[in-house]
């Protein structure tokens, strides 16, 4: 005989599955998983998430994840999948030139190369805030991605002089595999959990390693990485187009394109990342908190306004004010 309370939960499950809402799983850490944008500031030599430039600037930037929750089994990362984007990004090309996005190692190929900068960054070019002659994903774990949909780092762009495909209101560039031209949908109920709608996840930029000891036969996995703060996973640069219009630009991820635990045609939108809990692979699922980054672009007074700015601070120095009292008063003549 089913429980009362088995039945209630029955009952509400169809009734959510009737009304194709959106159903979320608990996580036990809803938001144990940190990623953060970050841009360099070559005049104090640090990355961080403010930076102010002029048009045409070059800006270096990256992506960090960290662990902020309280499993003390937690040493690695597991995996995670993103898309980075920009918003209020120059892509009218009637204004001039436009923002771009430096050259991806290796054509945008997310292999798992590392010797030779055959496809991945090092970990030391993850952590310069130099320039660097192509840019992509940083070394982790040796994993490539893992379909070839998403094996290439394309950018995206959406609004300006480009179709907007799904994207919010604006002028956008977003980072994420060949395939996934459409901005992803921010959530997804039952009835939108497509193979298309999932691929559009699926196939972002993607970091993952393998366990430490796989197979147990063989030495430890070489390219495994420890740790859980300030994890380097993806270095980038940004090329300003001449736009001498003030903007703000927030370097972020687009909504929704973490993984989701359900699959095709399940009801279940919740997103996760994953941390290594043993030096077998096991992993726990976490929510993710994701930090933006702020560019200012601030154009450089032009040379008009620079001499019309000064004309007009010299004639207020020149005019002197009357008063009343150094008024002079001529009499009438008195015969």
């Amino acid at each position: 005989m089913r429980s009362s309370f088995s039945h209630r939960v029955h009952s509400a499950l169809v009734l959510a599955l009737l009304a194709g809402t959106t159903a979320h799983a608990q996580l036990a850490e809803p938001l144990a998983g940190r990623l953060e944008a970050q841009v360099f500031n070559p005049a104090t030599n640090t990355w961080g998430n403010a930076l102010t430039v002029a048009p045409a600037s070059r800006i270096e930037f990256r992506f960090i994840v960290s662990y902020t929750g309280t499993n003390t089994n937690v040493f690695a990362l597991g995996g995670i999948t993103y898309q980075p984007t920009f918003s209020n990004i120059d892509n009218t090309a009637a204004d001039g030139s436009i923002d771009q996005t430096l050259p991806w190692r290796n054509n945008g190929n997310q292999g798992n190369g590392i010797a030779n900068n055959t496809s991945m960054l090092t970990a030391s070019e993850g952590q310069t805030g130099s320039p660097l002659p192509s840019y992509g994903r940083v070394v982790f774990g040796g994993v490539a991605a893992n379909s070839a949909s998403q094996n290439t780092i394309t950018t995206h762009r959406h609004g300006g002089d480009f179709a907007t495909n799904n994207a919010p209101t604006g002028s956008w560039l977003r980072l994420a595999g060949s395939s996934v031209t459409s901005w992803p949908l921010a959530t997804l109920s039952q009835a939108q959990a497509t193979s298309t709608n999932l691929n559009n996840i699926n196939r972002g930029i993607y970091a993952n390693q393998q366990a430490l000891q796989v197979p147990l036969s063989i030495p430890p996995n070489p390219f495994h990485v420890a740790g859980t703060q300030n994890l380097v996973i993806f270095r980038g640069a940004l090329q300003l187009s001449d736009l001498s219009t003030a903007r703000t630009i927030d370097l972020s991820s687009a909504a929704g394109t973490q993984q989701r635990i359900g699959a095709v045609n399940s009801p279940n939108d919740t997103r996760f990342m994953t941390w290594q809990i043993n030096n077998f692979g096991t992993t726990t699922q976490v929510g993710v908190e994701t930090l933006p980054a702020t560019i200012q672009v601030i154009p450089a007074p032009t040379t008009t306004a620079l001499i019309a700015g000064l004309l007009l601070t010299a004639a207020r120095r020149r005019r002197t004010p009357q008063s009343h009292h150094s008024r002079t008063h001529t009499p009438e003549f008195q015969p």
